[in-house]
């Protein structure tokens, strides 16, 4: 087996896990966080799942490459359905679409009831996301940010409680730990948005729809929630 070396985004979203703890990765692709865990003798327990077959294989190859099937369980699971409660306390959600993770996570109530930790790395929809961690009982205890190829990611780890804080629209979107600790990539992340969306309106404007104008009209909110960040905690 060559010598796996973890992307930042993996690093990232392994570096959230807390030692000790009994977790699942939910969606594991070729196992590489579970492996370097697994060499860390991070994790009491590990068990590396995904709903397709073909990953979950590799994943098993590589486990056994790396003599290390004894720390690692693989199992195929769509989301959580295989996870008996308190089986684990963590889990690691990472390279999906807000939306989705939401799903996941509102579809085994038994399983997340017993969990302590979320570690969640979407690609989108981050409002649904945090919407969803809290009607579930989680606060945010942890931001993070990495930019790979020229594209950001983002993280979070959510414990159990509740925010003493409630959020604003905007930092529901838009995230409040980062921007508080004045993170520059994550200054960086805001003005790709932006510009983002910037190009976006202006197609828009071609189209005179019904929908097109609908859809200008929201990412419009968004730039200005981003504007409202940058001015709340970076100054401008």
């Amino acid at each position: 087996m060559h010598k796996i070396e973890l992307s930042k985004r993996m690093k990232m979203n392994a570096d959230l896990i807390p030692e000790g703890c009994a977790l699942a990765d939910i969606g594991c692709d070729h196992g590489y966080v579970c492996i370097e865990l697994a060499k860390k003798n991070w994790c009491r327990k590990i068990i590396a799942m995904d709903v397709n077959k073909g990953p979950l294989a590799i994943a098993g190859k590589n486990i056994s490459q790396a003599n290390l099937q004894d720390k690692i369980m693989c199992r195929i699971s769509d989301g959580l359905q295989e996870l008996e409660p308190d089986e684990v306390n963590t889990i690691l959600i990472a390279g999906m679409g807000g939306m989705l993770v939401s799903r996941i996570l509102q579809a085994k109530p038994d399983v997340v009831a017993g969990l302590d930790t979320l570690v969640l790395q979407a690609q989108s929809d981050w409002r649904t996301l945090r919407e969803t961690i809290w009607k579930l009982g989680f606060l945010i205890e942890t931001e993070c940010v990495c930019e790979e190829a020229g594209k950001y990611y983002l993280a979070i780890r959510a414990v159990r409680g509740k925010e003493d804080v409630p959020y604003t629209e905007e930092e529901c979107t838009y995230g409040r730990l980062l921007p508080k600790q004045k993170n520059e990539l994550h200054r960086q992340y805001l003005s790709q948005e932006f510009q983002k969306w910037e190009k976006v309106i202006v197609s828009l404007r071609k189209h005179e729809t019904e929908e097109a104008e609908k859809r200008r009209v929201e990412l419009l909110s968004e730039q200005n929630a981003i504007r409202w960040i940058l001015k709340q905690y970076y100054g401008g």
